[in-house]
């Protein structure tokens, strides 16, 4: 009947759309893990859930993020949830890296070769985040700065070129100045 093929539509569709929110990890379905936390002075907009990379491959998400007021300094504390099945190794690199042309931040984790694992619960600390707007504007500054000899470089790079397309023009109009030359040179020694 048609109720029954309309029933059977919907059943299909939920079975999917859980399959499809699953599979992409949006549901809070953890296997077994452990965590670490790492420190940072700045977290530029990290949020909670956001991906833990070890050398390039997902191994964990953010469960939390908190502040911590040590003397004269603010540090933020994150905690990081990691794969039973990742370790990493003593003395890795911890860094916030942007993903993608969106700009999602995640946590980037290098571990070196060799040496023991850390222990759950391990404290790592965060390298400072490198900001693009900050890289952008000491590129601005250097260039400002070395006006002159860039302007210098490209004049000369023009002249360069108008010499080369000058040579390599001689050279399609009279082929054998090149054998002629060679020649030359040879009866000279």
């Amino acid at each position: 009947t048609n109720e029954f093929k309309v029933g059977l539509f919907v059943i299909l569709c939920i079975a999917g759309l859980f399959y499809l929110v699953y599979s992409t990890g949006k549901l809070n379905i953890k296997k077994d893990g452990y965590h670490i936390y790492a420190v940072f002075n700045e977290v530029a907009g990290l949020q909670e859930k956001a991906p833990v990379m070890l050398n390039g491959l997902e191994i964990g998400k953010i469960d939390d993020i908190r502040i911590s007021y040590d003397n004269d300094r603010t540090e933020i504390t994150l905690k990081l949830w990691i794969d039973k099945q990742a370790k990493i190794r003593e003395n890795p690199v911890v860094s916030i890296k942007t993903m993608g042309l969106m700009g999602e931040k995640y946590i980037h984790i290098s571990s070196s070769a060799g040496g023991a694992f850390i222990a759950p619960g391990e404290t790592l600390k965060g390298e400072p985040y490198l900001d693009v707007d900050a890289l952008l504007a000491n590129l601005n500054s250097t260039l400002d700065e070395n006006k002159s000899g860039i302007s210098r470089i490209v004049l000369n790079m023009e002249a360069t070129s108008k010499n080369f397309e000058e040579f390599s023009d001689d050279i399609k109009r009279h082929p054998w100045k090149l054998l002629f030359k060679g020649k030359e040179k040879g009866k000279e020694k």
